[in-house]
């Protein structure tokens, strides 16, 4: 079997790269799998015209332009032509347009165009399989059923999975490196005299709502909590001006972190409890587990809202709770014992190699045909 991946970009602090790409990749490589990643950037280039090819659905929107989009999928036709058998990977519900913007109702008619090009689709969580599903062609939902592939949950030591020690040890890394240290200890410092909670993730989208905006439901229950029991929340996304229009007027005390995919996992693991409030939309219902499980990983206590993909996880964290957010703040420690236990099923199902499993069994099918 040959697996081909185009990813939307190659930068590792995209997850979906990481995730759906980067990690599996070098996994199935190490199994004796022959794959390989291909350069999204050298967009004039043909693309291979045999064994599989894992396509992200947001490379091809990611054209920005209906005609650019087309052009797209004009090299996926020619490489389908030549033999390649294409697998469209999606991890997000691209077919929202919240705001009816022109201009995207455009670029998803194109991307529509597109979808009859692929073998086979595989989507990131199951509340996303029946959405994508429903946007195939008649004559493609039977002949080409979504398939739910995990993200594999990162760890510490998950940079070696697709990074060399060398690129991990480069003096342009150790200014971040000592920064990370020294805010490490600070948070360790704060946490002796309150609990620490963290909200993470990405502020938002253009194409739908939430995001960081759904923190600000929660500062009222955060302020009485913390009447009672000191507390800190740290916010780490990518939009410190949306972090202070939602928290600057908040009593309690806050701070604001970049995110950094090298320590951010240090510094989670270090959380008394993560918040993830999510309003069920056409966006979030097809999100995946993969915070929820990111933090349950370390044994970290977590309160979310109860999301498709989050409900089978529910005896290890407090789903639809927040009437009883002061009493896990004051007292987390029988949640943490409920993360805990989430541990050994975490390491079986969704370690790297797990994921990577994955991907070799929904590929080799098609690549047998």
């Amino acid at each position: 079997m040959l697996i081909h991946w185009l990813p939307h970009a190659l930068n590792p602090a995209y997850a979906g790269v990481r995730l759906r790409c980067l990690m599996p990749h070098r996994e199935l490589r190490r199994a004796g799998v022959a794959s390989r990643v291909l350069d999204p950037a050298a967009a004039g280039d043909a693309l291979p015209g045999d064994g599989l090819l894992v396509v992200q659905a947001k490379w091809l929107l990611d054209a920005g332009s209906p005609d650019a989009l087309r052009q797209r999928a004009d090299r996926l036709a020619e490489a389908r032509a030549r033999g390649a058998r294409l697998v469209l990977d999606s991890f997000d519900n691209y077919f929202l347009n919240e705001s009816g913007d022109p201009v995207r109702a455009a670029l998803l008619a194109a991307y529509r165009e597109a979808l009859p090009l692929f073998a086979r689709f595989t989507v990131s969580s199951p509340g996303l399989q029946p959405l994508l599903q429903a946007e195939l062609p008649p004559e493609l939902r039977q002949a080409s059923p979504v398939q739910v592939i995990g993200d594999p949950v990162e760890t510490p030591a998950a940079a070696r999975a697709f990074e060399s020690w060398l690129h991990r040890a480069h003096p342009g890394r150790w200014s971040g490196q000592w920064r990370a240290w020294r805010e490490l200890r600070e948070h360790r410092a704060q946490r002796r005299g309150a609990r620490q909670l963290m909200w993470f993730g990405n502020h938002g989208s253009a194409y739908a709502t939430g995001g960081m905006a759904e923190l600000e439901r929660l500062v009222p229950l955060l302020e009485a909590a913390a009447s009672s029991q000191p507390l800190r929340l740290t916010v780490v996304s990518n939009s410190e001006q949306r972090y202070r229009e939602l928290l600057g007027r908040a009593s309690f005390p806050h701070r604001y972190r970049p995110w950094d995919r090298l320590h951010f996992l240090s510094l989670l693991g270090e959380q008394d409890l993560v918040l993830l409030p999510t309003r069920m939309t056409a966006f979030t219902m097809a999100k995946s587990n993969n915070r929820m499980l990111l933090a349950l990983a370390q044994g970290v206590p977590v309160m979310a809202d109860p999301l498709p993909d989050y409900q089978p996880w529910r005896d290890h964290c407090a789903l639809d709770q927040w009437d009883r957010l002061a009493e896990h703040v004051a007292d987390p420690a029988p949640l943490a014992a409920r993360a805990r236990a989430a541990i050994p099923a975490i390491e079986r199902d969704y370690s790297t190699r797990a994921i990577a499993t994955q991907w070799r069994e929904a590929l080799q099918p098609i690549d047998s045909r």
